[in-house]
């Protein structure tokens, strides 16, 4: 049963952390016209997330309960500064409510990550609630990387 918890924790925390950008509240963004154009937009935004993805990757992997609570608290650091980053973008008038989107489901994702961390902390983590945990976060992953996508940031639904 142990084995099976520390897999279930390493998967979830490898599976959660790598879905897309997580974050914190940022600046309020900066719209342009529709008229711009906005390949910087997409650019600088698709760099943020691939930067994001390889801090994550260099991370050591968490195989037991300890190392993820040891692998969190980086990796959600990594995401929460890389959300604010994209929330800084000057944004095309149109992508502004579509990574609005993204962003506030990355916070959710964020919260529900921090919460798991807060448990496994103090030891209250049972099988049920990571299954639980690992239900809503593919949701909420799949729904990331659909807004992400909408948004013009395919590297942010890797």
């Amino acid at each position: 049963m142990a084995t099976r918890n520390a897999n279930l924790l390493t998967g979830l925390a490898c599976g959660l952390l790598l879905a897309g950008c997580a974050g914190a509240k940022a600046p309020a963004p900066r719209a342009r016209s529709a008229a711009s154009p906005a390949p910087t937009y997409a650019a600088t935004g698709n760099a943020i997330c691939a930067e994001q993805l390889a801090a994550l990757n260099r991370l050591p992997q968490p195989a037991t309960a300890e190392q993820t609570i040891a692998y969190l608290p980086p990796a959600l650091t990594i995401m929460r500064r890389e959300t604010t980053r994209l929330a800084a973008l000057d944004r095309p008038g149109a992508g502004t409510a579509k990574l609005d989107a993204a962003l506030t489901s990355t916070r959710a994702l964020s919260t529900l990550l921090q919460r798991l961390l807060h448990e496994l902390k103090h030891g209250m983590v049972e099988l049920a609630a990571l299954a639980t945990v690992q239900t809503k976060s593919t949701a909420m992953r799949a729904q990331i990387d659909a807004r992400f996508r909408e948004a013009g940031l395919p590297r942010c639904a890797e």
